[in-house]
């Protein structure tokens, strides 16, 4: 595999549906030397939407358990994943977060069912579900020489080519088309609405009238379906036009 690492990722981009994709995650996860796979977006699993990516060859019974026990609403590995942009061993999430009992019980409960250890990768796109993509073991003793880096490459362009699947099912244009172009101005007050800013000190802040800080407000709204703030905010957060660290900097 890792002299013909830019012919699996092209093998990975040409997959035409999601069995073909699964195949081919099948055989990367058996030849970096993982037994099991889960991709996909953070959703409710007992009714996933759509819109959300989700392939697995995780063993029936523990599926079956973390939806029963709702493992899935809180999974310790999820939580972790969006405290790094690179990819960690499931040893090392209590370096990450804070482990509850539950999480424990959790990571416990995997373990049983054979996902002893394992090597998750965050793959978050602005706009749309977080997710990851995980190789599953009872023990990272047998995995085959440079599997990390490896897994982390593969895990980015599969996670792509199953979003480009699901755009061709569902016959929608890219996530992004959605996203309002912004003028640097209407960005700018936008940070200052996320930190709580009224019109008068928003003009105050970028040295405007408070009737043209006003109408650049507006004219962001209308471009979000006329949102009122709050919503406007939270999609504009979510969305990545604007960052949590640019709203929160003092």
């Amino acid at each position: 595999m890792h002299s013909n690492l830019h012919e699996e990722i092209n093998r990975f981009l040409s997959a035409h549906d999601s069995d073909q994709l699964q195949e081919r995650l099948e055989a990367a996860t058996h030849d970096l030397g993982f037994k099991w796979y889960a991709m996909g977006h953070h959703v409710d699993l007992r009714g996933s939407p759509e819109d959300a990516l989700r392939l697995s060859n995780y063993p029936t019974e523990w599926i079956e358990r973390s939806l029963s026990e709702r493992y899935y609403a809180n999974d310790p590995i999820h939580r972790a994943s969006t405290r790094t942009a690179t990819g960690f061993l499931w040893s090392e999430v209590s370096s990450l977060i804070r482990l509850t009992r539950r999480d424990r019980d959790i990571l416990k409960a995997a373990s049983s069912h054979g996902l002893g250890d394992g090597f998750t990768v965050p793959v978050h796109v602005p706009g749309e579900y977080r997710g990851t993509c995980s190789f599953g073991t009872t023990s990272l003793d047998h995995l085959a020489r440079g599997a990390l880096p490896v897994a982390s490459m593969i895990s980015s362009y599969a996670f792509e080519a199953g979003r480009r699947i699901l755009r061709v099912q569902r016959r929608t244009a890219e996530p992004s088309a959605d996203v309002p172009m912004l003028t640097d101005r209407q960005r700018d007050t936008l940070v200052l609405v996320a930190r709580g800013k009224a019109d008068p000190e928003i003009a105050t802040l970028l040295g405007i009238s408070p009737a043209t800080a006003h109408e650049h407000v507006e004219n962001v709204r209308r471009l979000y379906g006329n949102a009122q703030r709050p919503f406007l905010v939270v999609r504009a957060l979510f969305d990545g036009q604007i960052s949590f660290s640019e709203v929160l900097r003092r």
